[in-house]
Parts: structure tokens; C-alpha cells; sequence
């Protein structure tokens, strides 16, 4: 038993080392059009114009998502510079947050070896993964909501101040993060667990008074910005709308208005949306998420009609997941990132299954899963970006077979630490791939760093750059100064003989055209391949079809009329 714990001991933290390295390596690759890219651009700018309250995107005011995830960005840039790392620290350590809480809050209810499966898990289900590469505000939100989760749990079990205090905090930051929803998925998951256990009047207890104070408390800054930015001024016009309330925007319309169809945002994505993204956000896990919440359910179910439901187990994990799970599918505006707040739910969900025990149809789910991770994983290296390293080699393709050779060796094993291995090494051979191979080959094809690199070769300073008729965010971030868009050609031009230096636009091959028609002088002339990178199809991922789906995009170095510069 002691050569077991102790073996055991060792894979984990084998594995853990190998996770961490898979993050550490995504923090310095390029940020991603359009919604990360975004964001480190408005943090770029709150920094720089020094407004906390009142968020600006490029100039104008913003209306969208709430801002902490500015805030803890543009506090990264002040302390480390602009840099692809700085923008992401922020949310990868509330991923770490996350998973953090996904353990300690299993150890509430399972052994600690259920709770090491589930974090483990969580770390390297593909999703969680992505986001932690490609930031949003999900990330964050995962990670706060969490751990208000665990910190409620506490609180219920031990009735101490402190954790109703910390956890009505992380509630706090969670809606700072991505608004209500941060609310709502604590909030499915403390009042699911009470229900099913008959416990509901305990959240008519006093103290929760006390915690929504605190929740109130931190978002107070936020509501004093959003009340002086909108409230007070409804001239203004916010997505094409004017007299728009910056607090009914928060509370109501940003999430709850996407259901009612009051938000502006829809894309009437089918109410199936999400089952098909778990295929892969969960990965390797994808599979044994349906056999757990078969094998949950029925437990659920046997102890309701037993009438034994105050002896059973924790309900935070299934309302967490089931509920919040139906009220996005509800919603008409879907994204496949929305549902991966619900991730660390279904690890321990899954982990907690796995406690009883591995046997013949979970060997097999599982089994399917981390195979289609290997695969992928493989297809990058062998053909979507083949490639000659030979440490990317010499690593992915040994572990390949090492972990081949375990599949083999562990077939009729009913152990779960060592399926949870095997799933877990599967999922940190795939974000290897990722991290170190396919996103440094897939970033270059989106124009902005390099556009940005020509321009100082070309002598052109991060003042003397605008966009002629299109814009990125990425360009923005990289280039440290907000880029400005003009529309007529007679704009840019009185910009050449005003400032008396050359300039350079960004734009299209079509803007290229009116430039010159229009009688600007072009010294030079970069050209620039570009692919949506946020937007992968099959055409560009095939080799043999990829130049046909690039874009061409221009930096025109443009001289001042009666000049030879």
C-alpha cells in the first residue's frame, strides 16, 4: 500500500510539472483577434489615459463586458511592461485559482485522491487550456466563481465568518469579471445543494445579508463609473441605441437580457449548441461526463424516493453544472467559451464517479477520448504544420509510445489513479503540441506584429501609423499607442502635409486603390498575408489549400506632397 501512495505521489506530481510547463509556454505567445486582442487593447489604453472607472475603447466609451479584467491587466502593464505575458499572468493565475478550489473544495466531500483526480482534471481538459492561451473574461470567471463555490461549502459545513465573507467576495469579483453570471452559477450551486438536501430555509439565515453587502461593496466602484459614464448622459449613443442605463446594461440586459432577447447580441444558436463544444472542451473527458451524470443522477433520484436525502453526498457540483448548463443553452447568443465556466463541476462530477472504481465501458470512454487528443495531436505535427524539430520530435513522439506501451499495460486495470493518469498524460501531450508548436506557427498569420515590425524598419514611429477603412486590436497592443481609423482618403492626406514627415496606413487592397487615386504619394508599399485566426476552417488548415483563403493587407509608407523622403 505504501509503494502505491508513493508511486502515485510521483506520477501526480510528474504530471503537474508537465502542466505547468504547458501553461508557462502559452504565456508568451501572441494575443488573438478579436475578443482577447480587444481586451489587452483597453487595458493597453486605461493605463495610458489613466480612466479606471470610465472604460474607453479606442476613444470612445464601452459598453460590454465588466472591468476587471482591465483592471488586473492594465496593474500587469504597470508593473512589467506591454507584453503578451503581462496581459495573460492576471488570468492564468485565477486559472490557478480555480483549480485550487476545485480540489479543496472536493476534499470537503471525497478523499483527497477524488479531489487530486478532479483538479487534475480540470487542469488539463482541453478547454481550459485554450483560455488560459487565448484570454477572455471567462478565464477569470471560472477561476472566482470556483472558488465562491468552495468557500460557500465551507461555510455551510463549519458556519464560519470567513468563508462566507471570502467566498461572497470571489462572488464579487466573478460578477466583476463577466457580470451576473457570477452570481448565478454560486448562487444554482449553494441553493441546488440546500434543495435536495431539504436544508432551504437555511438561506433565509441573516448572514447572507451580511455577504451581499460585501458583494455589493466591491461592485460599488464599477456602478459609480457606469452611473457617471451612461446614466447621467443619455445623450449618448451606445450600440446604436441612446438614453442606455449602465447599471440596467450590468444586472439585466448583458446576461439575463440575452434570454428575454432585450441584449442587442444574438446569433439564435441552437439550444443543442453547447453538447457538441463539450465534445471537445473537455477532452479527454468528454465521453465519461454523460456516464457520471447518469451514475449522479440515479444516486440522487434513490435517495429522494428513500426519503434519505439529508444523508447524501454534495449537490453543489451536479445543481452547479445542470442548472448553469440549461440557463446558457437558453440564452440566444451562444459562444463556445460561455460554457466553460461549468468545467471544474463536471471534473469533480467525473472524479467523483471514477471513486467507485474503473471498469470495462469508463476504460473505454476514456480511452476513446484520449486517443482523440493523441490524434489531433499528431495531425498538427504530421500536416497542418509539419515540422523538422527535432526535440518537438524527439519529446511528442516518446511519449507517444510510452503512453501506448501503459494504455497496453493498464487495459484491465480498475485503478483510477492510473486511468486518470493516462487521460491526463494524453491531455498534456495535445496542449504540448499546442503551446509549443501549432499556436507559434498559427499567430504569425495574423498581420499585426509584423506589420508593426516593418513599420520600424521602414523608420515610421508608433504615432505616425493609422488604418485606412479596417482596424485590429492586435495592432493597437503591439504597436503600444492606439492606431487611428480614418475613413476618407482627404483625411490622411492633410495628415501627411501637416505633420510633415511620412506616415504610414494600414489597409486593404481595395483601400490601397482609393489611396492612390486619391493622389497619395507611396514611398512603399509592404504586403502583408493575414488569416482570422480566431476563425480556423478546413481550407486553411490544409496545407495544399491555405494561400487561397489569405487576406492581403498593406503598410503604405506615405511621403509628404514635395518631399523625397
Amino acid at each position: 500500500m505504501r509503494h502505491r501512495n508513493v508511486s502515485a505521489h510521483f506520477l501526480y506530481w510528474s504530471l503537474g510539472v508537465a502542466l505547468v510547463f504547458v501553461y508557462v509556454a502559452g504565456l508568451g505567445i501572441d494575443v488573438m483577434e478579436v475578443d482577447a486582442a480587444q481586451y489587452a487593447s483597453i487595458s493597453m489604453e486605461m493605463l495610458q489615459e489613466g480612466n479606471w472607472l470610465q472604460v474607453q475603447h479606442r476613444g470612445a466609451d464601452y459598453l460590454d463586458k465588466p472591468p476587471l479584467l482591465f483592471w488586473l491587466s492594465a496593474l500587469s502593464f504597470s508593473w512589467f511592461g506591454l507584453s503578451n505575458w503581462a496581459y495573460k499572468l492576471p488570468s492564468v493565475l485565477a486559472t490557478l485559482l480555480g483549480v485550487w478550489s476545485v480540489y479543496r473544495f472536493a476534499c470537503l466531500y471525497y478523499s483527497k485522491q477524488t479531489a487530486r483526480r478532479a483538479a487534475f482534471i480540470l487542469a488539463s481538459s482541453l478547454g481550459l487550456v485554450l483560455i488560459s492561451n487565448d484570454v477572455r473574461t471567462d478565464t477569470l470567471l471560472l477561476g472566482f466563481s470556483a472558488c465562491a463555490v468552495w468557500q460557500l461549502a465551507e461555510y455551510i459545513e463549519s458556519q464560519r465568518w470567513r468563508h462566507l465573507l471570502l467566498g461572497c467576495g470571489a462572488v464579487g469579483l466573478a460578477m466583476l469579471a463577466k457580470g451576473p453570471i457570477g452570481f448565478v452559477l454560486p448562487a444554482f450551486a449553494v441553493g441546488g445543494h440546500l434543495g435536495l438536501l431539504g436544508q432551504w430555509r437555511r438561506l433565509l439565515r441573516w448572514e447572507w445579508g451580511a455577504g451581499l453587502f460585501v458583494v455589493a461593496l466591491l461592485l460599488a466602484p464599477m456602478c459609480w463609473g457606469l452611473w457617471q459614464q451612461f446614466d447621467l448622459h443619455p445623450e449618448k449613443w451606445v450600440n446604436g441605441r441612446q438614453g442606455v442605463s449602465g447599471l440596467r446594461f450590468f444586472f439585466w440586459e448583458q446576461s439575463f437580457g440575452r434570454i428575454t432577447g432585450e441584449n442587442v447580441w444574438r446569433n439564435d444558436a441552437s439550444a443543442f449548441y453547447f453538447l457538441h463544444v463539450y465534445l471537445w472542451a473537455f477532452l479527454p473527458w468528454s465521453l465519461l461526463l454523460p456516464w457520471a451524470l447518469v451514475h449522479m443522477g440515479r444516486g440522487v433520484w434513490r435517495r429522494i424516493g428513500s426519503g434519505e436525502r439529508t444523508h447524501g453526498p454534495e449537490y453543489y457540483s451536479l445543481a452547479a453544472f445542470v442548472l448553469t448548463f440549461i440557463a446558457l443553452s437558453l440564452s440566444r447568443y451562444k459562444l463556445p467559451h460561455y460554457i466553460f465556466i461549468t468545467l471544474p463541476w463536471a471534473s469533480v462530477l467525473v472524479a467523483a464517479t471514477l471513486e467507485r472504481g474503473v471498469g470495462a465501458l469508463p476504460r473505454w470512454l476514456l480511452g476513446i477520448g484520449a486517443v482523440a487528443g493523441l490524434l489531433l495531436g499528431w495531425l498538427i505535427v504530421l500536416w497542418v504544420f509539419p515540422t523538422a524539430s527535432l526535440i518537438l520530435w524527439l519529446v511528442f513522439g516518446t511519449s507517444t509510445l510510452i503512453w501506448l506501451w501503459s494504455f497496453g499495460h493498464f487495459i484491465r486495470s480498475s485503478s483510477a489513479d492510473k486511468w486518470t493518469g493516462l487521460g491526463v498524460t494524453s491531455a498534456i501531450l495535445l496542449a504540448f503540441v499546442l503551446n509549443v508548436h501549432f499556436y507559434p506557427q498559427l499567430l504569425p498569420y495574423q498581420y499585426t506584429r509584423r506589420a508593426v515590425e516593418a513599420a520600424r524598419m521602414a523608420g515610421l514611429s508608433a504615432d505616425a501609423l493609422y488604418f485606412f477603412r479596417m482596424n485590429h486590436h492586435s495592432l493597437d497592443f503591439y504597436n503600444g499607442r492606439i492606431v487611428p481609423r480614418h475613413d476618407d482618403p482627404a483625411d490622411l492626406l492633410a495628415l501627411a502635409v501637416y505633420q510633415q514627415r511620412p506616415i504610414g496606413i494600414l489597409t486593404t487592397a481595395e483601400g490601397k486603390a482609393i489611396l492612390e487615386q486619391a493622389g497619395a504619394s507611396v514611398a512603399k508599399a509592404i504586403e502583408l498575408k493575414h488569416f482570422h485566426v480566431a476563425m480556423l476552417n478546413a481550407r486553411f488548415l490544409n496545407p495544399a489549400t491555405r494561400s487561397e483563403v489569405l487576406q492581403t493587407v498593406y503598410l503604405l509608407k506615405i511621403n509628404p506632397p514635395n518631399t523625397s523622403m
